[in-house]
């Protein structure tokens, strides 16, 4: 159980991208700084692969209930 000091352990992983999936999250980094929305690329990828699995895997296993 975590307390609200607690800062959850993180992974550090190497991504490999072509330019356009670079340009690609370079303009959603700069979108949410001038939205005023505080992140960082690694918020970004985090978001992105929560969303993913929403998509893929919770969305699948919905459809076999």
């Amino acid at each position: 159980m975590q307390t609200k000091d607690t800062v959850p352990k993180k992974a550090r992983t190497t991504v490999y991208m072509t330019e356009e999936e670079e340009s690609l999250l370079n303009e959603l980094f700069i979108k949410r700084l001038r939205d005023r929305k505080k992140t960082d690329k690694s918020a970004l990828f985090c978001e992105g692969i929560k969303l993913l699995y929403d998509k893929e895997i919770a969305l699948s296993i919905s459809i076999k209930d």
